[in-house]
């Protein structure tokens, strides 16, 4: 009876809070957004599943170097025709995009275009607005990608004076 020794592959979380878990049987690709999980050690360990049956685990691996949470205030809209809207707070900030948590639970998925509009915490109190493409969801919170990568505003001094350029 011949038994398989099953490596666990280690999965780093980035700097938008995202995990990246590729099933080695189909190639299919699933991001997790991590926000919300509290993380008592460097490492975590999780089960999961893939739909074409593979069951395994990995190990999350928390960068670190520790991101304090930026704090902004803003708001955000989608553009589709369901008109959702509300209030948000940035919770991570970098040139590649941006994490935040909304003040109620909506139905975004994963693709839709949201425009966003915030403070930033400089000197001239900077209004941004950006727009952005949703990566993927967890509950109340949402990891985006900018849709430019230019940041000729307020927004990119911001990002290389606080060193959030990636």
């Amino acid at each position: 009876m011949e038994q398989k020794i099953v490596k666990q592959k280690k999965i780093r979380i980035d700097r938008l809070d995202i995990a990246k878990i590729l099933c080695p049987d189909c190639g299919r690709k699933k991001m997790l957004q991590m926000s919300d999980h509290i993380f008592t050690r460097q490492f975590a360990r999780i089960a999961f599943r893939c739909p074409c049956g593979y069951t395994g685990s990995a190990i999350l691996e928390k960068p670190s170097d520790a991101l304090r949470d930026v704090g902004l205030a803003g708001t955000f809209i989608c553009s589709d025709k369901a008109r959702r809207s509300g209030r948000m707070t940035i919770k991570r900030l970098n040139s590649k995009g941006i994490t935040f948590k909304t003040n109620i639970e909506q139905k975004i998925d994963p693709g839709l275009t949201l425009n966003l509009e915030f403070v930033l915490d400089d000197a001239k109190q900077s209004i941004v607005k950006k727009t952005v493409k949703v990566l993927v969801r967890n509950g109340k919170y949402l990891s985006a990608a900018f849709t430019s990568r230019e940041h000729y505003d307020n927004l990119g001094p911001y990002l290389f004076f606080n060193k959030l350029y990636v």
